[in-house]
């Protein structure tokens, strides 16, 4: 017997309470979410996001399943319903039988999310594919009824455990509904046999009902899971945007109300985070709260703008077996010394399997960051960037707080060399090394190197440079990454 996973028209799919609530939509201020919040009181809600830097980002859902192919032919991942352009019975005809989370996949999560240092994490309620992770009232296609499990109360409950702040990633885009209307912007993606499907079935687009259902799905997850921090939206592009396309002012302003401490990005507006130059202008904190820059990070930050930079472990967002280039741990230590220094956050993402298993080279490099972060942690939480400092040879990043100056150090090669040089042929691995600072950084402060505090740097003065004797050893000690840290003296 076919399987028939086609959602019901959203009149039949909403109670008339939820449509009604969802449907009670405004233009406040000319087509934009009011803002009432003063800049003190703004600073308030967003001081523990700034201070945090680290969280972690889930990409799970039906596509995990499918691991990076379909009937044998390579995908991609998360965005594989659209790269093999599926309509979305075969494709949950394929993918729902592998999608069999393990009891405890969210435990073992919130204690990897520990271990890395995260202060927050964001799971996928909803990728494009419509398919919902939490039990819905809205619609069919769900975990609830495919798992008899609502997987986003388990998240929610194992974060909470754990002392983590929660985020939910919720798709606006859709590719399973039958009233989404992908024709408002064609150059946003839609897999073409879906939309032959609903052509040859005669189903008409109807956008309004399609936002009522995506409020609806949103109030659900802001009324019934407790306090939720963070709310991830994904995304935008041309004229699917704003009021047009999901009613934004009034699903802001919703969010709002039913949370009054959350944070958003601004992906409801056509902002993909993808162009280099994208969101140099100020931010209009009427469309969200924070830039997402991803895959990249800002060569000069956004100065007076709070920006997170969405970034993965491996190259892939959801689980593909053939996803194997898996960053080095001195690389995302130093992506994430660089978001800090630029004045933003990381967020790092990780792929679970169908299972809910994280793949151990993902796992591990998430640890190894922890264990950097258990170290220098203070040159990144709570830190701000050092913007009055000049480049300096053998200086990667600095960060700062109110009485220290941290120095992020380049990392050396080769076992040796001088400021993060490579080592020259035939010399030898010294004990000791080298750092040069202009005496109007470095001078009168305290020296210490963080992790050692046995050791003591010693210094001399040459000219208007102070040189430091750093040792060999706080590179092998701190995953080629050691940091430099000033005290300011009185």
């Amino acid at each position: 017997m076919p399987h028939r996973y086609f959602s019901r028209m959203a009149g039949l799919c909403l109670s008339v309470s939820a449509l009604m609530q969802a449907a009670d939509i405004s233009s406040p201020d000319g087509g934009l979410a009011h803002v009432t919040e003063t800049k003190a009181e703004r600073d308030v809600r967003m001081q523990w996001w700034r201070s945090a830097r680290f969280g972690m980002f889930i990409h799970w859902g039906l596509y995990s399943g499918l691991a990076g192919e379909w009937k044998g032919v390579p995908g991609g991942a998360e965005w594989i319903q659209k790269n093999m352009e599926l309509d979305t019975e075969e494709y949950a005809a394929e993918a729902i039988p592998l999608f069999k989370p393990k009891e405890g996949f969210a435990e073992e999560w919130a204690k990897l999310a520990e271990e890395a240092g995260c202060r927050y994490v964001v799971l996928t309620s909803k990728h494009h594919d419509g398919f919902a992770l939490f039990n819905t009232a809205a619609s069919d296609f769900n975990a609830q009824r495919f798992t008899g499990r609502d997987l986003v109360r388990e998240y929610v409950d194992a974060m909470r455990r754990h002392g983590l702040r929660i985020g939910f990633y919720h798709s606006v885009i859709d590719w399973h509904h039958n009233d989404y209307d992908y024709t408002i912007n064609p150059d946003l993606c839609y897999p073409k046999r879906q939309r032959f499907m609903l052509e040859e079935r005669g189903v008409p687009r109807n956008q309004p009902a399609y936002k009522s259902y995506l409020h609806s799905q949103v109030r659900e997850l802001l009324t019934n899971y407790g306090k939720i921090d963070i709310i991830w939206w994904d995304y935008s592009q041309g004229a699917a945007e704003g009021e047009r396309a999901w009613n934004a002012p009034a699903l802001i302003e919703m969010c709002r109300h039913l949370q009054p401490g959350i944070i958003m990005n601004n992906r409801l507006y056509s902002y993909s985070g993808l162009k280099p130059d994208a969101g140099k202008a100020a931010l209009d904190l009427r469309k969200g709260d924070f830039l997402t820059p991803e895959q990249r990070i800002p060569a000069e930050g956004y100065p007076g703008v709070d920006w997170e930079a969405c970034m993965t472990v491996g190259d892939k967002w959801g689980y593909s077996r053939f996803d194997t280039n898996v960053k080095s741990v001195e690389t995302l230590i130093l992506k994430l010394a660089e978001c800090t220094a630029r004045g933003g956050n990381l967020l790092l993402n990780i792929n679970p399997t169908a299972s809910g298993e994280v793949p151990e080279a993902v796992a591990k490099a998430m640890r190894g960051v922890g264990s950097w972060l258990k170290i220098c942690g203070e040159a990144i939480y709570g830190a701000e960037p050092a913007p009055e400092l000049p480049s300096l040879p053998g200086v990667a990043f600095a960060t700062q707080k109110e009485d220290a100056l941290y120095l992020i150090l380049s990392p050396r090669r080769d076992d040796g060399g001088k400021n993060g040089a490579p080592r020259e042929s035939g010399e030898e691995r010294r004990d000791t090394v080298p750092l040069q600072l202009p005496a109007s950084v470095a001078g009168h402060a305290h020296p210490s190197v963080l992790g050692m505090p046995d050791y003591v740097v010693s210094v001399r003065s040459e000219g208007d440079a102070e040189i430091f004797t750093l040792p060999a050893a706080a590179w092998d000690r701190m995953n080629n990454v050691p940091i430099l840290k000033l005290t300011r003296k009185p």
